[in-house]
């Protein structure tokens, strides 16, 4: 008998739930970015915030985000990047996201490059979210990334 049905037999002898994996789930959204405090003159071990509302594809505020970064590296190029691991968390009508990604600003844009993203968690409906995802820079002044996640 494998691990697997051996913890199912386990499960079902205490009366505990099993429940079969939901097939996952794409989640479009857009953010529209109201802030960003990335430093001027930027510093391995700094932090910064930033953050604004999430739209739908119709342009419609569905919630808000946030985001912490720290800075890991800054590199030597001319202007020099800024490498930042962050972490996001995303208020919907539903519950949160929490998502975690390694992303490189170009502070002279006040931007960063298109990157993947992991979905670390969240509550509500999504506490038990768990998946990757993109975040795609958009030149919309109203939507400034495109975030495409997959959920399950």
């Amino acid at each position: 008998m494998s691990l697997r049905a051996l913890l199912i037999v386990a499960l079902l002898a205490f009366g505990l739930p099993v429940s079969a994996s939901a097939e996952p789930s794409t989640l479009e959204l857009f953010a529209k970015r109201s802030f960003l405090s990335l430093p001027a003159v930027p510093a391995v071990g700094a932090g910064f915030v930033g953050g604004g509302e999430l739209l739908d594809a119709a342009g419609a505020k569905v919630g808000d985000g946030d985001t912490y970064c720290g800075i890991v590296r800054v590199t030597t190029d001319i202007p020099p990047a800024v490498i930042a691991q962050c972490t996001s968390v995303y208020r919907l009508k539903d519950g949160e996201l929490h998502l975690s990604s390694l992303r490189t600003y170009r502070p002279v844009a006040l931007a960063f490059d298109d990157c993947v993203v992991a979905v670390i968690g969240g509550t509500g409906a999504y506490s038990t979210a768990r998946g990757d995802g993109k975040f795609t820079k958009l030149t919309d002044p109203d939507r400034a990334y495109k975030v495409s996640l997959t959920i399950s």
